[in-house]
């Protein structure tokens, strides 16, 4: 979710192979505002530009063979073009992060088995910087430690572990020691807080629930403590709101799940779960409204899950 449109817009998956786009002036009623040609394009995060979007994700959605990664622009949230040095890009983009060195995505080339990243100075142009790593993928990246701070997965060394890398200029990039209990997690978000603190958070990839870490230099990572997140419960995003740190996600029991904090070192649940739904993502207002991305839920793993995008709009009182 970014600024743009008739205030705000947010962008999906749209179930198939594409993407969705909607705007709303308040967060609280939506209109549908996708684009011809988003069938076979997948934005995957976005990032805010002076004034303008940048999105970053895959085209040609709709080849399933074909592995393009893309970057797309956006002057006003509601058109958007194919970014014109991002073309033949191999790979996929996830998340993209923009410092004062420009900005960084990164994601992986699934054919090749590695995990990338990108540099943009102005969003247009892009290129692969590093070397490959190899058996990996990456979920997010974020600014802080030495400089980036970029986490997933990799087969350590032949089942997948959550892994954590840091880069001094974004070309070189040193994988830091195993976060203590992430033996068979895999890492979603990274997110450095107002006072440098760096909060990661995690799932099981046997499904077996979430936990949250925090460090102070991306390198050393330590287990934070935090109330609610037993019998499958996970967080998979974490935002930062004038409040605090919000943390997001899910459980096995199909039920909605928010944590809040002050420092990232300690989390309590933030409202009551929600049944049949999870939560993906979240967005603060200028005013302070929360609004939080995900979906309702129904059904089983038998009889298959039908799953219908909805946005929440609440607030983070004091």
């Amino acid at each position: 979710m970014a600024p743009g449109g008739d205030g705000l817009v947010a962008i999906g998956f749209d179930g198939a192979f594409g993407s969705f786009l909607w705007t709303s002036p308040d967060g609280a009623e939506w209109r549908d505002v996708t684009p011809g040609g988003f069938e076979g394009v997948g934005i995957a995060a976005v990032e805010e530009v002076d004034g303008g979007l940048v999105g970053v994700g895959r085209g040609n959605t709709l080849d399933i063979e074909t592995e393009l990664a893309a970057a797309y622009l956006s002057q006003d949230g509601l058109t958007w073009r194919q970014a014109d040095g991002s073309a033949d890009m191999v790979g996929q983009m996830i998340d993209v992060v923009a410092t004062g060195d420009g900005l960084y995505a990164v994601g992986g080339v699934p054919g090749a088995d590695t995990a990338g990243v990108w540099r943009s100075s102005d969003g247009e142009t892009w290129e692969r910087v590093g070397a490959d790593i190899e058996h990996a993928f990456l979920w997010s990246i974020a600014e802080g430690g030495p400089g980036l701070v970029a986490v997933g997965w990799r087969r350590n060394p032949e089942q997948p572990d959550m892994a954590v890398w840091t880069s001094a200029d974004g070309s070189e990039w040193t994988l830091s020691p195993d976060p203590e209990e992430s033996a068979g997690f895999e890492a979603t978000d990274v997110l450095a807080h107002e006072d440098g603190t760096l909060v990661l958070a995690g799932s099981s990839l046997q499904g077996e629930g979430g936990r949250i870490w925090f460090s102070e230099d991306g390198v050393d990572w330590t287990v934070a403590q935090v109330a609610g997140m037993t019998d499958g419960a996970y967080a998979r995003s974490l935002v930062s709101t004038p409040h605090g740190l919000l943390a997001v996600g899910g459980g096995d029991d199909m039920s909605a799940r928010a944590w809040i904090s002050g420092d990232g070192r300690s989390w309590v649940p933030l409202g009551d779960p929600v049944p049949e739904a999870y939560f993906n993502d979240a967005f603060v207002t200028d005013d302070g409204t929360l609004l939080v991305i995900g979906a309702t839920q129904q059904g089983t793993l038998e009889t298959g899950i039908e799953a219908r995008a909805m946005v929440w709009v609440g607030a983070v009182g004091d």
